[in-house]
């Protein structure tokens, strides 16, 4: 990988600072009195805060279902970033709580676009060999943003007054001001400019980004493939309405809405943007609550970090075994030890600590290799005709799910309490079984040999294109001694 191509990538994965920012604003904000006092909130609201932010990003998300195929990743992001600023605005200054959800609804929306959009973007630059560490980068972005954000939130914490939190949610601007400046100086998705016919700058785009010293022909046989494919599924008229007549793309399709709705059945966001609730049940101060929660921002950085090592040296299924063992063992004992503290009186100050360290465990299980896998796999297996829309898809249920959650969980854990996380644990074992069954292993293929893992076929491999480049150019050579 060349310097070019890594400063593009390490662009587009700062579309996850977007999500991971505005989610730590959602935790921390919590925390703040003066927040909670001004719009005057209780448990329903508070849902209905939460619930503004992701029905935007929802919005958002699905807008990517025709959005960057009509004028392209890079401006759809562009677009996305304006809005965003607006959001912002609105949300930081808002004397109602009207005017703040409209705000939150309006930095959804910018959120959903790029944060489902980006992946697609990333795996259109990245060479194979590099895909799982370029999710791995998601996952960083995501993890590290969130972690700043819960820092920042205890900061200012200790600022009295509203300007405190009005000033958390003003630092959104930073990403969507950086974002939009940077956007200036990147490419088109090769993959964008060939699926529009626009091969020659397809080619440019290539050469600038895998052309290397090392070896200049790589770029030339990935083009040829490129070219190939894209070709053939036009000749057949492969686009999304390929997904109603193609059981392939149909099964790709249940493959990552499947994953999505399983991503957020983990209870993460149950535990994740309501733990100053939970810290507060377990008999924590306020301040304790929100340095917790910078913590466990601390340990899904550390957990991501160790993903992007291993996401491409063991492959896609064995780090997701590896996290859900993680997964299961915490909300065993989330469960176990929660209830035990109930049934003292919640005075058991241990089995409360004790709830919490596993909490840990499920934070360490999944922040790194479940947001590398939903940065990475849909939009690896997707083919490129339907790739925006098929992982739009993805983070659409994804937020669907998150919706519903954000809502019901502050009124299930002063009603349920711990039995709430019986029916993740639940849902955990069984996508296990059915990650072991269904999904298969992409490591080290080009997008175009993902058809193959589906039954699809395959215009030619990457060592194909490569032979056929090598008689195309012969055949030049040839024609060109007489002439000489």
């Amino acid at each position: 990988m060349n310097k070019y191509n890594f400063l593009c990538l390490l662009y587009v994965t700062c579309g996850s600072i977007f999500y991971g920012y505005d989610s730590g604003c959602t935790t921390s904000i919590l925390g703040y009195p003066a927040f909670i006092k001004y719009y005057h909130l209780d448990s329903t609201l508070i849902g209905a805060f939460g619930s503004a932010y992701y029905g935007g990003a929802v919005i958002g998300m699905a807008s990517n279902w025709f959005l960057p195929d009509r004028i392209g990743r890079l401006r759809s992001i562009q677009i996305a970033c304006t809005i965003g600023i607006i959001g912002i605005a609105m949300q930081t200054g808002a004397s109602t709580f009207a005017v703040f959800c409209t705000g939150r609804i309006i930095g959804g929306y910018a959120s959903g676009v790029i944060f489902s959009l980006a992946p697609t973007y990333a795996s259109e630059i990245s060479p194979p060999e590099w895909r799982g560490r370029v999710g791995g980068m998601f996952s960083i972005m995501v993890n590290a943003s969130y972690m700043i954000t819960e820092w920042i939130g205890l900061g200012l914490s200790f600022v009295p007054g509203d300007s405190a939190w009005r000033l958390l949610l003003g630092l959104q601007l930073v990403p969507s001001v950086g974002m939009l400046i940077g956007s200036f100086w990147m490419p088109f998705s090769p993959r964008w400019l060939a699926l529009r016919g626009r091969y020659e700058e397809c080619l440019e785009v290539l050469k600038k980004m895998h052309g290397s010293e090392q070896d200049d022909e790589f770029y030339l046989v990935e083009y040829h493939q490129i070219k190939s494919q894209i070709e053939f599924e036009k000749e057949e008229k492969l686009g999304f309405k390929a997904v109603i007549r193609r059981p392939s793309y149909r099964k790709r399709l249940y493959l990552v809405a499947t994953l999505a709705f399983f991503m957020m059945m983990t209870g993460i966001i149950a535990i994740q943007n309501y733990q100053v609730i939970v810290y507060g049940k377990l008999g924590m101060t306020n301040t304790m609550a929100l340095t917790l929660t910078a913590v466990w921002g601390t340990l899904a950085t550390f957990s991501a970090v160790m993903t992007t090592f291993y996401f491409d040296k063991l492959g896609r299924k064995p780090v997701i075994y590896i996290s859900y063992g993680f997964q299961i063992t915490g909300c065993v004992l989330v469960v176990a030890l929660w209830a035990r503290y109930e049934a003292g009186n919640s005075t058991n100050t241990a089995m409360g600590k004790g709830v919490i360290g596993t909490m840990y465990l499920v934070c360490l299980g999944f922040s790194g290799p479940m947001n590398a896998f939903i940065a990475t796999y849909p939009a690896e297996i997707m083919p490129t005709c339907i790739r925006s829309a098929g992982v739009a898809t993805a983070y659409v249920v994804m937020h669907t799910m998150i919706i519903v959650i954000v809502q019901i969980t502050p009124l299930a854990l002063d009603s349920i309490s711990w039995r709430f996380f019986l029916i993740f644990l639940v849902a955990n074992v069984v996508f296990v079984v059915i990650l072991y069954i269904f999904y298969p292993e992409t490591k080290g293929k080009t997008l175009e040999e993902m058809s193959a893992l589906f039954g699809d076929e395959i215009v030619e491999t990457l060592e194909e294109a490569g032979v056929h480049l090598k008689e195309e150019k012969q055949k030049t050579e040839y024609i060109e001694k007489p002439l000489a």
